[in-house]
């Protein structure tokens, strides 16, 4: 029994084995196209440069791969260059001190450079034949650190575009699955079976509509059968990675030519369900969000890389154009009632938990909205609500995103975009200037005039409203300001017998104490007793000293204690009577 179970295993391993050795073995066969094809080394980043040519120096091999080659070979300017070498990570970290070793799936090397600049290093690599050939339904690719040689490496990529390798110092481009051809034909295309290839990691599904859009390729037939077959399979891939494709395809300058192939493939609802979900109106809501997506693509174009934020609203806005009460007409009806950032958080909420979006860019997306649907119409917005909208951040966002919504809708959208516009450089500043009678809210300080100090002012406006601690609202500029205390290490006070010395107010400022002492004798203040003081005072004294604890003297006043509190300025009843 055990051993039928035993070659039950052999056969299904044997069996496993074989198939991914056919996925691979057409590939393989040919052998790597060596082609002889020199690029300009000012096209070549030097710092990838001298980092191939280290570790060719320490024997290992090192190259060019991927997208620079790519990019390079279709007369565009790569993003940044990948390195791929013999060496593994803590070799090249030895090489390289400038360097760091990151990754858990996917170990690899970043060499850190000046200006923030990271140049990618990482290890020949080899398919796992025995995980992704599997017959079972999981061939979810989680462990990818078995270190393999060169033409495992690069059979073992997604695309035969991106399996390229650039020969520094031979000038040669090494091809071990036809991916010049590829690119002589301007196709996407897998290496290996598609549909297996899009099990494995389904970001590549993503990746595959990136590259189209992009480069303006094609995907290939086959290749096209299996994104369209396995799309279902994206959530199971990590969400961040999902949403940094998102990120890439608005940041990229093709961001409408990427929409328009994941409507035409339906993998728009399968990334984003619940944004697919507001678009009741397909047709319509399609239209708006492309012509949002082009007006993104000319802003690109001009250095302006939108953040997750604006991304999030442009996705967004589309689906809720009726809500808001916005028409195809130009009209804005602006709904009584209606709570914009909770209809905003019914969408984006979920979302963002899905997809791991940070609370700053999901405010980012709030905000935009809200500040839309306040600016449409103009002419009804108050004046402290003007006030309130030109101080936000999100301003610039919002007025080009108005600018395009005018050329849409026209009419009170048109109107709008041109009143706004003005305000367009001014970015939170104030519209008009504050009035001198307004007050300044409670914990935020106004700036202080030219010639004023930023404490004069604080103490001109605080808690105790009309004066502060120099002088008060009532003092005007012109007038001298008070002397303001000097603390007493600066200047020291001056001793009995020096200038500036003033006896009546130093025994006067003394707090007030019974008299010690014989007449005449020094008190234990440096004083002398009192001589004015009838005998009435002194037999008093007496009285009190002799008395019992705790009991009154004759005179009413109870005897006196060692520790004794601060009294008054002001003399008490008792203090008259002696």
């Amino acid at each position: 029994m055990f051993e039928r179970i035993r070659n039950l295993f052999r056969r299904r391993t044997a069996t496993s084995a074989s198939r991914a050795q056919r996925l691979i073995q057409p590939a393989s066969d040919r052998g790597p196209a060596i082609v002889d094809q020199k690029i300009p080394r000012a096209d070549l980043d030097p710092d990838a440069v001298k980092i191939v040519q280290r570790l060719t120096r320490y024997r290992h091999k090192a190259y060019l791969v991927g997208g620079c080659v790519r990019d390079l070979l279709l007369g565009l300017k790569p993003k940044d260059f990948d390195i791929a070498t013999s060496a593994t990570p803590r070799q090249v970290k030895r090489l390289f001190r400038n360097s760091r070793v990151i990754g858990r799936r996917f170990r690899l090397a970043h060499v850190y450079f000046h200006g923030g600049k990271i140049i990618e290093v990482a290890t020949f690599r080899s398919r796992d034949e025995n995980g992704a050939a599997s017959d079972g339904d999981d061939v979810l690719i989680r462990d990818d650190n078995r270190f393999g040689t060169t033409a495992e490496d690069a059979l073992r990529r997604d695309f035969t575009i991106n399996q390229l390798f650039y020969d520094i110092d031979g000038s040669k481009v090494i091809d071990h699955a036809g991916g010049l051809a590829d690119l002589e034909q301007r196709l996407v295309r897998t290496i290996g079976e598609p549909e297996l290839r899009f099990r494995e990691d389904p970001i590549r599904i993503l990746r595959a509509i990136k590259f189209a859009a992009r480069l303006d390729l094609e995907i290939e037939s086959t290749t096209l059968r299996g994104l369209e077959k396995t799309r279902v399979d994206i959530p199971k891939a990590a969400s961040p990675r999902v949403l940094e494709e998102i990120n890439r395809f608005c940041q990229g300058g093709r961001a409408k030519r990427s929409f328009e192939l994941l409507f035409a493939h339906r993998v728009f609802e399968v990334i984003l369900p619940e944004v697919h979900a507001l678009y009741t109106e397909r047709d319509r809501c399609r239209g708006i969000l492309l012509e949002l997506l082009d007006a993104l693509d000319r802003r690109t174009a001009k250095g302006i890389l939108p953040d997750t934020g604006e991304i999030l609203a442009l996705l967004v806005l589309p689906g809720l154009t009726g809500r808001l009460g916005w028409t195809d007409d130009g009209q804005a009806t602006q709904p009584r009632g209606l709570h914009t950032r909770d209809l905003v958080d019914e969408t984006v909420r979920p979302l963002a938990v899905r997809l791991r979006i940070s609370r700053r860019d999901q405010e980012t997306c709030r905000q935009i909205v809200m500040t839309l649907f306040r600016m449409v119409p103009h002419d009804r917005v108050r004046r402290n609500s003007k006030r309130s909208l030109l101080r936000r951040q999100c301003l610039p966002s919002a007025i080009w995103i108005l600018e395009r919504l005018g050329k849409l809708f026209g009419a009170a959208f048109a109107d709008s975009a041109a009143h706004w516009s003005k305000y367009r450089d001014r970015g939170n500043e104030e519209s008009t200037p504050r009035k001198q009678e307004e007050q300044t809210p409670r914990g935020r300080e106004e700036p202080a005039r030219e010639g004023e100090s930023r404490g004069r002012r604080r103490g001109s406006r605080g808690r105790r409203g009309g004066r502060g601690r120099r002088g008060g609202r009532d003092r005007k500029d012109g007038d001298a300001v008070p002397p303001t205390r000097v603390d007493s290490k600066e200047r020291p006070k001056p001793k009995p017998g020096e200038d500036g010395w003033d006896e009546d107010y130093f025994f006067s400022a003394l707090p007030t104490v019974p008299q010690l002492g014989d007449e005449g004798e020094p008190n234990r203040y440096g004083a002398a007793t009192n001589t004015e003081n009838d005998s009435e005072s002194d037999s008093d004294t007496e009285t009190e000293d002799n008395a019992e604890p705790g009991q009154p003297s004759e005179s009413g006043r109870r005897p006196r204690r060692r520790r004794r509190r601060r009294r008054s300025s002001a003399p008490s009843s008792d203090d008259k009577d002696g």
